[in-house]
């Protein structure tokens, strides 16, 4: 199989393709535009709600509260640590920070640059100490400022069991978030480096992280206990939605209509890869997954199994030992990932992939693909990517291509390209309603669902529709 050039052509694009940038941001874990739109959706519907019911001094709290620690979850976190970046090149000349201290077992940047152990100290613990610096200002000093912006929309001093405006120490936050150890000196551990990795390049772990803190900040710091029972219930059944629900739903939504969740770059790199390898023939369902997604034979199978008998990979030789007739296909398969301790590796599923004849299981388009998703990172020996992301990503193509197989048998026609375009064009699209219906679900859930349940909550605890920081409320 010769597959070179995946670059497009006036002949080579499909209509879906419209939709890909729009798509896009939906698969990019650092994409700050999905997370934008539901903390604006969820600050307009949280700061109506309270409008309603507690009029300007409510709404007042919820806007700054819920658009402060929006923007300090989005941006704060990146800020302090490229503000400690900046002073420990100046001051302390620790440079040549470009590398991701992430690891798996088929990547390694760490270990593959030699990158000192003081500077890996430092990275770990910058990102560490970002994220508790970020997560101890939303949680504990975000509050009393909130309060006292409060007290001056009602035009008068609470007297009375009201906290005065003291930030409390980092020592006093670190006492009372019971179990959490802030402590860096154990950031040679392994656990640090991961958790530091994650920190770093993931937004979705940014803020579940930090909302630990905001929790228990919120509750700390709450005027009554009516307040922290509303603050409990907002925060902890908002993280559901916040993190997970939009995947659920994504994937709920796909599994019923039997569509692909594929990533839009890699969905169109397989397009491209069908057409030019399908050209201008005309095949039965089954004889397009035959050439496609055909799989190894058995014997082979058990082969590959006793291989990796209790390993993740092994080492470019012992694999070429054992299947000497593929050695330049498992050499161009072992370039999907950088050298690893200055050996070549495989994985058990690229080793599946290098004795299996379909089209997508080719190392060239593979390794095309997930460069093409990730920037280059997946070869670049100083970027850490996640074997199990890129895993994931390859059997979405598998299920692409099966998906095409699917419709030419349901509508009784031809695979071709206008079929394999038109099956992608419907892919893009669907993806696309999903991801913004998944978006709506989570906005509406947390700006307006949640809010109306919590304030029905202090309603049936009190016998009073009123908010829990009014004077009254803090008088009882």
């Amino acid at each position: 199989m010769n597959i070179k050039n995946f670059s497009r052509d006036k002949n080579q694009t499909f209509k879906g393709s419209v939709f890909e940038k729009p798509l896009g941001v939906f698969y990019n874990p650092n994409a700050v535009i999905p997370t934008l739109a539901i903390e604006a959706g969820v600050t307009l519907g949280r700061s109506f709600e309270a409008n309603k019911r507690g009029g300007k001094k409510e709404a007042t709290e919820r806007f700054v509260e819920q658009g402060l620690s929006a923007v300090i979850w989005l941006w704060g976190v990146q800020a302090i640590k490229k503000t400690n970046d900046f002073l420990s090149k100046k001051l302390f000349k620790l440079n040549n920070q470009d590398f991701d201290i992430g690891f798996d077992e088929v990547r390694n940047p760490v270990k593959n640059n030699n990158i000192s152990k003081k500077l890996v100290a430092y990275k770990t613990s910058n990102i560490l100490f970002s994220t508790a610096l970020a997560t101890f200002f939303i949680g504990f000093i975000l509050p009393k400022i909130n309060h006292k912006i409060s007290s001056k929309v009602n035009k008068e001093e609470r007297k009375k069991d009201i906290k005065t405006f003291n930030i409390p120490s980092f020592d006093e936050f670190r006492k009372n978030k019971k179990g959490k150890n802030l402590s860096f000196t154990s950031v040679f551990s392994n656990k640090a480096y991961k958790l530091a990795h994650t920190l770093e390049n993931n937004s979705t772990a940014r803020l579940l992280i930090t909302d630990t803190g905001v929790i228990s900040g919120r509750y700390y710091n709450s005027r009554n206990k009516y307040e922290k029972i509303e603050s409990l219930f907002r925060d902890i059944s908002s993280i559901y939605f916040y993190l997970f629900s939009a995947k659920h739903f994504k994937r709920l939504l796909n599994n019923l209509s039997k569509n692909t969740d594929i990533n839009p770059k890699a969905l169109e790199n397989t397009v491209l890869m069908l057409n030019k390898n399908l050209g201008q023939a005309k095949l039965l369902p089954d004889e397009f997954l035959d050439s496609a997604v055909k799989n190894l034979k058995k014997e082979d199978l058990k082969k590959i199994d006793m291989l990796f008998k209790n390993r993740k990979t092994i080492n470019l030789e012992e694999f070429i030992k054992n299947f000497p007739m593929y050695e330049k296909e498992a050499l161009k398969m072992s370039e999907l990932q950088p050298v690893f301790n200055q050996k070549r590796i495989l994985t058990k599923m690229q080793a599946k992939d290098i004795l299996s004849p379909g089209w997508v299981f080719d190392a060239e388009f593979l390794n095309n693909v997930f460069k093409n998703v990730t920037n280059g990172a997946s070869a670049d020996k100083k970027r850490f990517v996640a074997n199990k992301s890129l895993e994931s990503l390859r059997i979405s193509i598998e299920k692409f291509a099966k998906q095409i197989a699917d419709y030419s048998f349901k509508n009784d026609v031809l695979v071709d390209k206008k079929v394999i375009r038109k099956v992608a064009d419907k892919n893009i699209r669907k993806n696309f309603i999903y991801n913004i219906f998944a978006t709506f679900v989570s906005i509406y859930a947390l700006g307006i669902l949640i809010p109306k349940v919590q304030y029905f909550i202090t309603k049936k605890l009190t016998n009073e529709d009123k908010f829990p920081g009014e004077d009254d409320f803090l008088k009882k």
